[in-house]
């Protein structure tokens, strides 16, 4: 740059009071022409540094790139561009500058043995020190989160990972590789849809991924099949990541294996729904029984002989009642909190198990008929205690619910691999709807209970999980012609449970 050839007071002035520093140098970088604006930035005046060398107004470091690169870059290019130099004022404090120099095309004619003079501009680089220190900050303290970050993400068991908008993984902590059983690798750069997920888990994926970039915080439950074949059940949370200008650049999500929580929440449940169902049936159930006890022991009082004898009968009638009551409620507790119910297999003559358990429920039902029927040999492996439950329930239930004119018919029979038990009644058939859930707790038939049952909703649950503890199981048939048929298939030398 050259200072002003016409000498105009306008050019003089923009030279003079130009916004940055303006100097010509000789070759060896004497100040041979200086403006307004660099001698107020050194504190300088124009007198004084006239005949200085530009190199002597430098820190001893600008000095040192002054020599080994200013000067050699100055000569084989023929100008500098944006060097950061730091300059001392007068008052001894230190003026950090960014410096242009160009030195100047020679005169036609001139000596080549001289050297054109250099132009100089100097800008203040103060403020852009400043931002230049605060970026470099930001960029060391976005490094330290980012390490932060990723060291938190590799030693969690949670996975964790980064998607951009093409739902492509960008980030996806090791915690994967576990699940997977791939390497991470594998999956960056790829969408989330051609990861071997099923498509209704990556359509919601997608979906959350979208209303995360939408700004909005987004949640998702979906179950996996992780590496080994086992299926487990995740939540995810997504949460848009934002740069210093506040735009969203990436997505965030964080998977937790919540099969423990979710079977914890279930069991719980499972323990409210239990106790709920229990003080149902104790409070409606077992009072019947025992208000039959207290009436008949203020009868007895001054009851005579005959009435004496009815009501301990009926007093005895209740008491089993509610003791059958009470060992089917410790049946059902064993069998939902406790994983199913014990049986202590031995070898049984099933025939005779049967014929002494109809016995004891004919007590109840002197007015009833009930036909027992016999094929095989009777014998094989099973608890007795359980078979005699499964009858009584059955038959108690046959007796409630047939016709009352026509007999029961119980059939037990041991085949080469299974022992069965049937029980039949005539009557009106079990509706299809009910059919389907019978077996579960608290289901009852719709027809009027008579004496001898307990109604409490328990007996074929109860039956359903005896049969399964010896590893069999139970069915029903019923229809309008052929009545009401329920049949437990046992295996004959025994099964699961104990």
């Amino acid at each position: 740059m050259t200072s002003p050839e016409d000498g105009s007071s306008d050019a003089l002035d923009l030279y003079e009071l130009a916004a940055c520093g303006l100097l010509t140098t000789a070759a060896d970088g004497t100040i041979q022409r200086v403006n307004r604006t660099m001698c107020g930035w050194t504190g300088f005046a124009a007198a004084e540094l006239l005949g200085k060398r530009f190199q002597d107004l430098l820190t001893m470091g600008s000095k040192l790139f002054h020599h080994t690169h200013w000067m050699p870059l100055l000569q084989m290019q023929g100008s500098v561009a944006e060097v950061q130099l730091e300059m001392v004022r007068r008052d001894g404090r230190v003026l950090p500058v960014l410096v242009n120099a160009a030195r100047r095309e020679p005169k036609p004619g001139a000596d080549p043995a001289v050297r054109p003079p250099v132009d100089v501009a100097v800008f203040i680089a103060t403020d852009r020190r400043k931002y230049e220190r605060e970026l470099l900050f930001a960029r060391r303290r976005a490094e330290e989160l980012e390490n932060e970050f990723r060291t938190l993400a590799e030693n969690s068991p949670d996975v964790i990972a980064r998607f951009d908008r093409a739902h492509r993984f960008v980030y996806l902590s090791p915690a994967a590789e576990g699940l997977t059983g791939k390497p991470v690798v594998d999956f960056i750069g790829k969408p989330i849809d051609q990861t071997g997920m099923a498509s209704a888990n990556t359509d919601a994926w997608v979906a959350a991924i979208d209303e995360a970039f939408a700004g909005r915080h987004g949640t998702l439950a979906f179950t996996y099949e992780v590496h080994g074949g086992h299926p487990r059940e995740f939540q995810a949370h997504l949460v848009p990541e934002r740069n210093t200008r506040g735009e969203i650049v990436t997505v965030l999500g964080l998977t937790r294996d919540v099969t423990v929580l979710r079977q914890q929440e279930r069991e719980a449940q499972q323990r409210a729904l239990v106790a709920e169902q229990l003080i149902g049936i104790v409070s409606h159930d077992l009072r019947n029984p025992l208000n039959a006890v207290l009436l008949g022991t203020q009868l007895l009082e001054d009851a005579d002989a005959e009435l004496q004898r009815v009501t301990t009968s009926r007093i005895a009638a209740a008491a089993h009642r509610a003791n059958r009551l009470i060992t089917d409620l410790l049946d059902f507790t064993q069998a939902r909190l406790g994983g199913g119910l014990r049986v202590a297999r031995r070898e049984i003559h099933l025939h005779q198990v049967a014929a002494d358990c109809l016995d004891e429920v004919m007590l109840a039902w002197p007015a009833r008929q009930v036909e027992h029927r016999r094929t095989g040999d009777g014998l094989g492996l099973a608890d007795p205690d359980r078979i005699a439950q499964i009858l009584t329930n059955l038959v108690n239930n046959a007796l409630t619910y047939g016709t009352p004119d026509q007999p029961v018919t119980v059939a037990t029979s041991v085949l080469p691999g299974a022992l069965e038990i049937q029980v039949h009644n005539a009557g009106r058939p079990i509706p299809p709807e009910l059919q389907a859930k019978i077996f579960e707790p608290m289901q009852r038939g719709g027809a009027q209970a008579r004496p001898g049952s307990r109604s409490v909703g328990l007996g074929l649950y109860i039956v359903r999980e005896i049969a399964s503890a010896h590893g069999g199981r139970v069915s029903v048939r019923s229809t309008e012609g052929e009545g009401t048929t329920f049949v437990v298939v046992l295996p004959r030398a025994g099964g699961a449970g104990g």
